[in-house]
């Protein structure tokens, strides 16, 4: 298993576990190109792919970003996909450890995340891992 940074020759995986976690949704994969395109090269943003034998097992997106709250720096996790056939067996917390020493390096003083209700069983995963719930987030379209 490797951690790596993204390369745009990861985007068709990488749909396919966003296709994993929204099942439901439909998704506009030109839209979604232009996103993750964008994001590979952004000084703030950072794009981790999980890769086991060839194919990429797993996704993590963030973002370093300056927060009043905190006083400083946060990275702020956008995405953080595990293949549904290989969630429990560690990756997802290697992927986020890998994702807390970049923040780190950052100069990053906490990471924060949010997750729909439904998804109970990842709550569970991050409170295990430190998380801990401390606010809604509230979503409006523009």
């Amino acid at each position: 298993m490797i951690i790596r940074n993204s390369k745009l020759e990861d985007f068709a995986d990488v749909i396919l576990l966003f296709k994993q976690l929204w099942p439901g949704k439909e998704l506009n994969e030109n839209d979604l190109m232009i996103v993750f395109s964008r994001g590979i090269q952004l000084d703030n943003d950072e794009y981790l792919c999980v890769e086991l034998n060839g194919k990429v097992i797993g996704f993590c997106s963030f973002a370093i970003v300056n927060n009043f709250w905190q006083e400083g720096q946060i990275a702020y996790v956008y995405a953080m996909i595990i293949d549904d056939s290989l969630r429990g067996q560690g990756i997802g917390t290697e992927l986020l450890k890998k994702t807390f020493d970049k923040a780190k390096l950052r100069g990053c003083k906490k990471i924060e995340l949010d997750s729909g209700f439904p998804r109970e069983k990842a709550h569970r995963f991050y409170e295990k891992i430190g998380f801990e719930s401390r606010a809604y987030l509230f979503s409006k379209d523009l």
